[in-house]
């Protein structure tokens, strides 16, 4: 599944689905991802820890994606004819606890005619979580403004556990923050082992 290129010392992963390709996000992605951070209202992923919209610089996102930790959890998402549709993330990753938080960052033209390669992209970080890391239960967070993603997450057995009311100010009005969660379910056999 992956080459191991020993000049920039990380693992580079690829793979092709029937819709897209899934490859580590590397620092000529910056110019991309840099969209996402422009887009108004921002991303409830993309917020700080104080439910802050942060703009950075095209430097320092070019940093932060070639940076070797960054390969293992950030991935690029391209359709078929190599543009990139978006990004997908598993980050926060606590083994103890069992639980990762995720990020899918697609515009809302995506959830029109390209559903497909979103779906795809979740499937392969649920696949990773799940299966690869073995975690129990994932994470992600939407706006009110996001309404595509959070029908979408409902759609792929997302629920809600709660919402922060007023967090964000953008745009001339106060932010409703959801929380989504999945778990996975696990089989009498699997739980026994």
């Amino acid at each position: 599944m992956g080459v191991f290129n020993r000049k920039q010392d990380k693992l580079l992963f690829m793979i092709k689905t029937s819709c897209s390709v899934i490859r580590n996000a590397d620092r000529f992605d910056a110019k991309e991802l840099f969209k996402f951070y422009m887009h108004t209202p921002p991303f409830a992923c993309l917020l700080d820890t104080k439910r802050e919209p942060i703009i950075p610089n095209l430097s320092e996102l070019e940093e932060l994606l070639q940076h070797k930790d960054t390969s293992h959890s950030f991935y690029t998402v391209e359709n078929k004819e190599g543009n990139v549709c978006g990004f997908v993330v598993l980050k926060g990753i606590n083994s103890e606890a069992l639980f990762g938080e995720i990020m899918l960052l697609f515009g809302d033209e995506m959830y029109d005619g390209e559903e497909v390669v979103i779906e795809e992209a979740l499937k392969f970080i649920e696949s990773r979580a799940f299966q690869q890391l073995h975690l129990r239960k994932l994470i992600t967070t939407s706006l009110d403004e996001e309404t595509r993603l959070r029908q979408f997450l409902i759609n792929h057995n997302y629920h809600c556990e709660g919402t922060m009311r007023e967090v964000l100010y953008s745009g001339g009005k106060w932010h409703n923050l959801e929380t989504w969660a999945k778990f996975q379910i696990l089989s009498d056999e699997t739980q026994n082992k």
